[in-house]
């Protein structure tokens, strides 16, 4: 039941407006899994602002960077659960503007990552070593 989201990267924080994350893992004929977890790919809409370091991150190509998302609880802003990712590449950027609604500029992405954890699960992408 979080109504807050934040997104914390390089040194700032933007409202998250919406997010996911998926994963799926291959099935056999008889729907038992096959092989390991893949994906961990995050979707996220957040505000936007007059920074463009999204879209510099989004057409480079060799850029990652760590960051966090916190969901906090209706109560007090406490923290319910956080997403850690660790050498995430962006690997698609939107922005939107829209004057009629309540957010008028807001940005859509994915970000792909090199692991991640949720809460007490963790997810590694087997890629070659980045350095």
């Amino acid at each position: 039941m979080s109504f807050l989201s934040k997104l914390h990267i390089d040194g700032e924080e933007y409202n998250v407006l919406e997010f996911n994350i998926h994963f799926k893992q291959e099935i056999d004929t008889t729907s038992k899994p096959t092989g390991n977890a893949k994906g961990g790919i995050i979707k996220m809409i957040i505000e936007s602002n007059q920074n463009t370091h999204f879209l510099s991150w989004m057409l480079n190509s060799d850029l990652t960077k760590d960051g966090k998302i916190v969901f906090y609880r209706r109560d007090a802003l406490s923290k319910m659960k956080e997403l850690k990712f660790v050498k995430a590449f962006c690997i698609s950027y939107e922005e939107q503007f829209t004057s009629t609604t309540e957010v008028p500029m807001k940005i859509t992405m994915e970000l792909v990552s090199k692991e991640l954890t949720f809460g007490d699960a963790k997810f590694s992408n087997n890629w070659i070593a980045l350095d």
